[in-house]
């Protein structure tokens, strides 16, 4: 889940290429990096976008590798607890990183495209499995944002709401996660399928 564990206006403080700054000061960086990159993502032929660990690992330093260069792109080198969450251990990330990209691919070929309740399962399962492997030592559901929205181009489908800012709605979205992380991935599916209610 990465910074999903932050919250605005967060005590939490960062060492950058631009000095010591604040979690606020940080993602407001990040929004900026992050328009650009989804910006471009839409200037892309949406047959041209393929979802591999180089893919990903690009996006994570195009993301934040201005302020972090000595590890944005870059896959991490240390195990992590976030929140209740202990995603795998770091060795473990390149493999798991290959088979979730293997697995996401195959998974495209054969989704429906006019089911929407199978859509939404994808989805789920992308939106989960990602942040389960938390491959990156911070920002990761920013970048797991971008995979959806590359994915939600890849599939004719509006825009959605994939990172909630109301305090409720992001409360259930985590608690969603972690009902994933325990073999329960209907809370999760429930919130797609919503989602989808509210784009479309």
């Amino acid at each position: 889940m990465g910074e999903e564990a932050g919250q605005l206006g967060s005590t939490r403080s960062f060492e950058t290429t631009e000095g010591a700054l604040t979690y606020t000061e940080v993602s407001e960086r990040l929004a900026v990096s992050l328009a650009r990159i989804l910006a471009r993502l839409l200037q892309t032929p949406s047959h041209e976008i393929s979802i591999t660990p180089e893919w990903l690992c690009q996006r994570h330093r195009e993301l934040a590798g201005h302020l972090f260069p000595e590890w944005a792109g870059r896959f991490r080198t240390t195990d992590v607890k976030v929140g209740t969450l202990e995603p795998p251990a770091y060795y473990k990330v390149p493999l798991l990183v290959q088979s979730f990209c293997d697995d996401l691919a195959e998974r495209l070929r054969h989704v429906d495209y006019d089911n929407l309740p199978e859509i939404a399962a994808f989805l789920t399962w992308v939106d989960w499995r990602f942040q389960w492997i938390h491959p990156f030592k911070d920002f990761n559901g920013r970048v797991g944002r971008l995979v959806l929205a590359a994915l939600l181009y890849k599939l004719a489908l509006p825009p959605v709401e994939t990172a909630p800012t109301d305090p409720e709605r992001r409360r259930e979205y985590l608690e969603a996660l972690r009902a994933g992380d325990a073999g329960n991935l209907d809370p999760l599916q429930k919130l797609w399928i919503r989602r989808f209610g509210e784009a479309i």
